[in-house]
């Protein structure tokens, strides 16, 4: 389709661990495929999941009133407290078995509380779970829980067909958004390096800036050619002040706040994920509001807010799995997988049956909310889309090219930005619920949580440290963590400052047109202007889009 010509920036804030169902099934319109049966006041009784209990079987009902955060009893040792979702765990979601012999379509998606009851009875170690306990996968959040996102959802756009890329964890998913493949993986593996070209990288070849911006951990550290660009990933304040100044780039990533605070007075965790308080998530979905709302570029912007995966949670609508793109034809176990399997019997899981797969089918739906003034009120998309919709749709807007045969299949939903003048009847702030306190002091003095040993491999990739690549044990407490991972992300930055002192560049004049090249410390040239130019101005002009490769490049050639 046509570019809207009146859409110059895209903002993707990706949250974590949610299910459609789990956060927007209640949703009152009536166009949505959600849990609501035909009265729009109950939740329909064909959703439901039975459990084998020991020698006793039980029926747990979808249900409303789904709980903030996770109750302490039922968080395991390692600070676990959410719904299993591996690869096994979903395929025991989709098919009430990890390792199906067959897999029909549609999935029965009948084991979401067989999945939950076995990971209480064994990782959390309950001798007999309650019923109530059983059925948090089983939970939809109702009208007042979700002011910040039902009120987005209202005003603007849900896409009801909206599904990750992966049956399984958050890294999987989060490489389908940033590279449209996730190299044959479907576990997280943090310290692996990924040199799959990006969109960051679709986006410099034409012209387009870009920026990652986060509170601590960034998952585009997996990809060694955006992680040395510091100019380029930056603290989420600066999303904030750039959207104030009226200076974001055309396209931005947000990653949420994964670790626990240094101290109580510190903000808690706001990326939703299970076991932390989702309120707090809320108040980060409206903070990136308020601040494109309240800044120059509102009528120039398209939001999207989604989530990586479901997180274990219920969700009535089987995932695609047919027709669906291999994004580059590699299935896991990867040789990677093979590999760390010989190297140490406890990998030796990588190599079974479990985790076998194609990616030829979809992850479950998630909720995505599209948010733009050119958008009509009460919209509701019905078409299918996934995390790499977001690629095609920046196909569409900035014209970049493909990533993978994932991405030239997906749709984009750039159309969805229909109306022929902006709206000027959106809020201007949110119905925000109250912040949640951080962790108590003596939360902060236990042991890393789950999460953060999960995700401390992604330190590995990080430069200029000491401890740079390598995968450290964490350090004793939840609030050492912290401290660490800001050393590190300090000491990155710094590395890479120093490290582009030494570069340099050179614009080149033939036959009356301009082009130029840039040089790496080691005289590797690291960009080159994709076209001439009729003038030096022109050439000066694109080579400052590109100098967070190198900021403090010396110009070699004669002015």
């Amino acid at each position: 389709m046509a570019k809207p010509a009146t859409v110059e920036h895209v903002v993707t804030l990706m949250l974590e661990n949610r299910s459609f169902d789990h956060m927007l099934g209640l949703f009152p319109n009536k166009q949505v495929d959600g849990l609501l049966g035909a009265n729009g006041i109950d939740i329909d009784p064909r959703f439901k999941n039975d459990v084998t209990a020991g020698k006793s079987k039980q029926t747990i009902p979808e249900q409303k009133g789904a709980a903030f955060f996770t109750d302490k009893t039922q968080i395991d040792r390692q600070g676990f407290g959410g719904p299993a979702h591996s690869y096994p765990a979903a395929t025991m979601q989709l098919y009430s078995d990890e390792a199906p012999s067959n897999f029909p379509d549609p999935a029965p998606l009948s084991g979401f509380a067989q999945s939950y009851y076995n990971q209480l009875i064994h990782d959390v170690q309950i001798k007999n779970p309650t019923t109530d306990q059983i059925a948090v996968p089983m939970t939809a959040f109702e009208t007042t829980q979700l002011p910040v996102l039902w009120q987005l959802a209202q005003e603007f756009c849900v896409c009801d067909q909206w599904y990750s890329e992966v049956p399984g964890p958050t890294q999987p998913n989060r490489l389908f958004v940033h590279a449209a493949t996730s190299a044959g993986f479907v576990h997280n593996v943090w310290n692996q390096p990924f040199t799959n070209q990006t969109v960051y990288e679709a986006l410099d070849k034409v012209g387009h800036d870009w920026a990652v911006f986060y509170f601590d951990l960034r998952d585009s550290d997996s990809f060694p050619q955006i992680k040395q660009r510091v100019n380029r990933v930056l603290p989420f304040a600066s999303f904030q002040a750039q959207a104030q100044q009226g200076t974001l780039p055309s396209y931005s990533f947000l990653c949420p706040r994964y670790n626990e605070p240094k101290s109580p007075a510190d903000p808690p965790p706001n990326s939703q994920h299970a076991p932390y308080d989702v309120r707090n998530g809320e108040n980060l979905i409206a903070d990136v509001y308020e601040a494109l709302r309240g800044g120059p570029l509102w009528e120039k912007t398209l939001l999207i807010i989604t989530y990586d995966e479901h997180g274990g949670y219920y969700d009535h609508v089987s995932p695609p799995a047919t027709n669906v793109a291999s994004p580059d034809g590699l299935t896991s176990p990867t040789e990677s997988d093979q590999e760390q399997a010989k190297k140490s019997p406890k990998n030796a899981y990588l190599l079974k049956p479990p985790y076998k797969f194609d990616f030829k089918r979809l992850g479950f739906r998630v909720p995505a909310v599209l948010v733009s003034p050119w958008i009509p009120r009460g919209s509701v998309a019905k078409d299918a889309y996934q995390h790499t919709s977001i690629l095609a749709t920046l196909r569409d807007l900035f014209g970049i090219g493909v990533l993978t045969e994932r991405d030239r299949q997906a749709k984009s939903f750039a159309s969805t930005l229909s109306l022929s003048a902006a709206r000027t009847d959106t809020p201007q702030l949110l119905n925000r619920p109250p912040m949640q306190p951080g962790a108590s002091a003596e939360a902060l003095a236990a042991p890393p949580t789950d999460q953060q040993q999960d995700m401390w491999p992604l330190l590995s990739q990080l430069d200029g440290h000491p401890d740079s690549g390598k995968v450290t044990r964490p350090p004793k407490t939840r609030a050492e963590a912290t401290d660490y991972i800001q050393e590190r992300l300090l000491a990155h930055e710094a590395y890479h400052r120093a490290r582009r002192r030494k570069a340099t560049y050179r614009i080149s004049h033939q036959s009356g047109r301009y082009a130029w090249k840039l040089h790496d410390e080691n005289g590797k040239v690291i960009a080159a202007s994709p076209h001439d130019y009729r003038t030096r101005g022109e050439a000066e002009h694109h080579i400052a889009k590109m100098r967070d490769l190198a900021p403090f490049a010396a110009q070699t050639d004669p002015a």
